[in-house]
């Protein structure tokens, strides 16, 4: 097993896996389990910095599969058992607790720090065969004729290579490399925000198992702020709104992020003991989508396919789910020797109906006539679906909970819609 990119040349292999991040080292580590021979090529070198730090508890599942939850109960993690929401005004909402819908342990989850949780995954996917090549990243993916054949790496040296793959998967998070190579990657206007975030240490918790829930901050305009606990007496702090509102006085990412903590009252009393740690961060753009996720010898997952918006935390578990959803596909295609489009993506209509029940509710966040509480109070039958979406569960019947959505809220165009057709065709049947 090699984790040293300059101490092996390979030419060839089964999968090639662009990214180590949680999607592609889950991906891998399924695939690696079904006899074939993936490898991981990931730019960095772990442990290191991520944002998406909240875990929704439809992950448990995942997690068992991969072996992963005796490392994840041993871990000083947060557990997380609930989600609440917070007015500008400082009015708090009842928690949505997981185990409203859920039955026993699969009811909570974690706050990860992300460095510590990607490297826990990347170890897990050696353990369990996978070639990992860290410090090596990839210059282009190798096509003949529409087909992928392979990538061109890049290590850390300089030195380039040629890997041949019957299939390559992107797995590169928000960079997106095949989607940039193709010209595929399109931002997604109507779900336009921007994103500033900080850590602080010694912001308030909450007494026993609210201690670790995630909290959303609701400010004028239409934005928010999360707070999530971490290890160590970490907090993490980011607000989304739309980039005018961010920037309106300053185009400097922490005098913006300082001003809007200061004015969101019930955020600054958690902060009110705390100090910031480290560089404010942020995004300027953050939601698009890819007019094509997967095709002859490629697919897409998590981040590299999409990304929406944070608010429901649906990230990592879009990036496991997909993961987990295309390695089956995957293995499917190497055992019939078919790695066309359909049957590398045969995992994605369902997919696809999931992410656009998230992006529903996204914009039902971001309608200013909308509240989670008065949904669950006019429609208190579909309480439970609601609570199914903050946990993850949407890949499945929702048209009852949507159809009732769109009596408070006017959904949203329809996923792509901005995008032609005639080069958006994974995305017309939504």
């Amino acid at each position: 097993m090699n984790t040293n990119p300059s101490s092996r040349s390979i030419t060839n292999c089964d999968v090639a896996v662009i990214g180590g991040g949680p999607g592609g080292a889950a991906l891998a580590t399924f695939l690696a389990r079904a006899g074939h021979h993936c490898v991981i090529f990931e730019q960095s070198k772990f442990p290191r910095y991520h944002i998406g730090e909240s875990l929704i508890p439809h992950t448990h599942g995942i997690f068992d599969r991969l072996g992963l939850l005796p490392q994840l109960r041993a871990s000083a993690f947060p557990v997380k058992h609930s989600v609440r929401f917070v007015s500008h005004g400082g009015k708090e909402s009842v928690p949505f607790y997981f185990s409203e819908t859920i039955p026993g342990e699969r009811a909570r989850t974690w706050q990860v720090e992300r460095s510590q949780f990607d490297t826990m995954m990347l170890d897990h996917a050696r353990a369990g065969g996978v070639e990992v090549h860290e410090q090596t990243s990839i210059d282009k993916v190798l096509f003949e004729d529409s087909r992928a054949v392979g990538v061109q790496t890049v290590s850390a040296d300089g030195a380039r290579s040629e890997v041949r793959a019957k299939v390559v998967v992107d797995a590169s998070g928000r960079a997106c490399i095949i989607g940039r190579q193709l010209g595929l990657r399109s931002p997604l206007p109507e779900l336009r925000k921007a994103s500033a975030w900080g850590y602080f240490r010694g912001g308030k918790r909450l007494p026993g198992i609210d201690a670790g829930e995630t909290t959303m901050f609701l400010i004028p305009g239409g934005g928010w702020f999360w707070y999530i606990p971490l290890p160590d007496d970490m907090v993490s702090v980011g607000i989304v709104a739309d980039p005018e509102y961010v920037f309106s006085e300053s185009d400097d990412m922490e005098a913006a992020f300082t001003r809007e903590v200061a004015k969101c009252a019930p955020l600054a009393d958690r902060l009110s003991a705390a100090t910031r740690v480290g560089p404010v961060r942020g995004s300027r753009h953050l939601a698009y989508l890819n007019r094509q996720t997967c095709g002859d010898g490629w697919v897409m997952i998590g981040d590299a396919r999409a990304f929406l918006d944070p608010i429901y935390s649906s990230g990592l578990y879009l990036a496991l789910g997909s993961a987990e959803l295309a390695a089956q596909c995957i293995d499917d295609a190497l055992k019939n020797n078919d790695v066309s489009a359909a049957r590398l993506g045969a995992f994605e209509p369902a997919l696809w109906k999931g992410v656009d029940v998230v992006r529903r509710l996204i914009h039902a966040f971001y309608d200013p006539n909308f509240s989670f509480p008065k949904f669950a109070e006019r429609f208190p039958e579909h309480r439970a679906a609601l609570i199914d979406c903050l946990i993850g569960d949407v890949i499945k019947d929702m048209s009852a909970f949507t159809a009732a959505l769109e009596q408070m809220t006017p959904p949203p165009p329809p996923l792509g819609s901005n995008i032609p057709k005639s080069i958006a065709p994974q995305m017309a049947s939504v």
